[in-house]
């Protein structure tokens, strides 16, 4: 394998969610299932009483139903579709992580998103003028919203600030400053 293949590998493990855990609890269910049944027919087939329920006596239940058992079926077929549902969103949802590669001249570099957002955060109350906390970020994907609360009675350039994060973001990779909001607050905090 090339050095090339393995580290698109690396990359591609450390950006996209592993679908492992869903697919380990169908399979438990589907073993548990199994071995119930199994474990139903070897207690027929000896003669002893079942644990929960016969499995031809359930069987023979659903080709003469009543009314109990049509409910406790529509329930179970509920459940079941359900299941069903969260299994399909599961497979077919691309499952990505809050992280990012950025290219490196010696490999790749994973960065988390909050990182990112707190980047943009130091550099938004840099440019603000504001103390630590009064400039917060969130990153999501290639947008990044910046919220600076200004101190009372100093100004805060919004353009400024929204280039500062734009800067600051393209020195990391030009993908991460395209697309900053910056919202100012209205109000105010005592220095």
């Amino acid at each position: 394998m090339s050095n090339g293949s393995v580290e698109r590998r690396i990359r591609r493990r450390s950006v996209h969610r592993s679908r492992s855990t869903a697919v380990a609890i169908a399979l438990v269910v589907l073993v548990l299932v199994a071995a119930w049944i199994g474990t139903e027919s070897v207690l027929r087939a000896i003669g002893r009483p079942p644990l929960l329920a016969d499995p031809q006596t359930a069987v023979d239940a659903a080709l003469r139903p009543d009314a109990s058992f049509v409910t406790i079926a529509e329930v179970i077929a509920v459940v079941l579709v359900v299941l069903g549902i969260v299994l399909v969103v599961l497979a077919l949802k691309p499952g990505r992580q809050h992280r990012s590669v950025i290219e490196h001249e010696r490999g790749a570099v994973i960065i988390d998103s909050r990182i990112l957002a707190s980047t943009a955060a130091n550099a938004a109350g840099s440019a603000a003028g504001v103390p630590e906390g009064n400039a917060s970020a969130t990153a999501r994907g290639r947008r990044t919203d910046v919220r600076v609360v200004p101190v009372s009675g100093i100004p805060v350039d919004e353009a400024a600030v929204r280039t500062a994060v734009q800067d600051r973001l393209s020195g990391l990779d030009d993908r991460f400053g395209r697309s900053v909001r910056v919202r100012v607050e209205e109000k105010g905090t005592l220095a």
